[in-house]
């Protein structure tokens, strides 16, 4: 299974029409890499990739905000058709008059395959998306190629309980994380905290950053990493990485390494009891 991770520029959007002619960039740079690249795939655009992540773009969400099913659907889903390529792109979404930060998958005939709204609400560092937006109240989880594909969006990933729930009970071969990772004291422990839900329930964690000087280094994990097997780290720049997901991977790191096996299935019934006091030989007799 083939991803197109594209980690793009996104200059500064204040109105409708800015948001157009960047969603048009980056639907001309995609259709060209997909006629490229041999065979089809799903590409993966990071979180709120329709607008830049700023409170001045907070700030106008009552124009940039969009449906579900609004311009920027219409012509993503425009895009699947003409390459055969599924799209993940990320987007704010008006609903009811409130706002949600939402990532949506359209398959290759144009049809809406899977939305999520992020759960997680980050409120510290360089992020303020509490005064804005609403949390989601549902998972995301869909079938492509033969892979079975859970969805979380940025802030989403500190939770164990959430990568836990998608794993073990939906079974996910892989999971897209679109993110919008800001140069903050939240960015130093980004890239262990991938590779560490990767190793943990050895599947594929795809996280997709903006491009830019306070932004990039997307990272690619696989679900083993040996020291020839590596993650893949994208640099600043605007790029499009694809990425080879495969299934022998994913058998062969649970074959080697039974850590699934291993886990027990309940560790709250375990209890924490002091050791036993013993007196030493002698002491006793005294």
């Amino acid at each position: 299974m083939k991803i197109l991770a594209y980690q793009p520029r996104i200059e500064p959007i204040k109105s409708v029409t800015e948001r157009r002619a960047h969603v048009g960039r980056m639907i001309r740079i995609l259709a060209e890499r997909c006629r490229q690249t041999p065979g089809v795939g799903l590409i993966l655009l990071p979180e709120l990739a329709t607008i830049d992540y700023s409170v001045e773009s907070f700030e106008k969400l009552n124009e940039l905000a969009e449906p579900l099913a609004g311009e920027t659907f219409a012509a993503m889903a425009s895009l699947a058709r003409q390459t055969g390529w599924g799209i993940s792109y990320g987007f704010p979404q008006v609903r009811n008059g409130r706002y949600f930060i939402t990532q949506i998958v359209i398959g290759p005939s144009g049809q809406l395959l899977a939305n999520y709204d992020k759960l997680h609400l980050a409120q510290f560092g360089a992020s303020l998306e509490k005064n804005y937006f609403l949390r989601g109240d549902k998972l995301a989880v869909f079938e492509w190629n033969g892979f079975r594909l859970g969805i979380i969006i940025c802030y989403d990933f500190r939770f164990s309980d959430l990568i836990k729930r998608l794993v073990e009970t939906y079974q996910v071969d892989a999971i897209l994380h679109p993110v919008a990772f800001t140069k903050d004291e939240t960015y130093a422990s980004w890239h262990p905290f991938v590779i560490a839900r990767a190793l943990e329930h050895q599947i594929y964690f795809l996280s997709v950053n903006r491009a830019g000087s306070d932004w990039g280094n997307s990272i690619l994990c696989p679900p083993w990493v040996d020291g020839i097997t590596m993650p893949l780290t994208m640099g600043e720049s605007e790029e499009a990485h694809l990425f080879s997901l495969d299934k022998q991977s994913i058998h062969s790191a649970r074959d080697m390494f039974p850590f699934r096996q291993d886990r027990l299935a309940d560790y709250s019934i375990l209890e924490c009891k002091q050791p036993q006091v013993i007196e030493r030989m002698g002491e006793a007799n005294k």
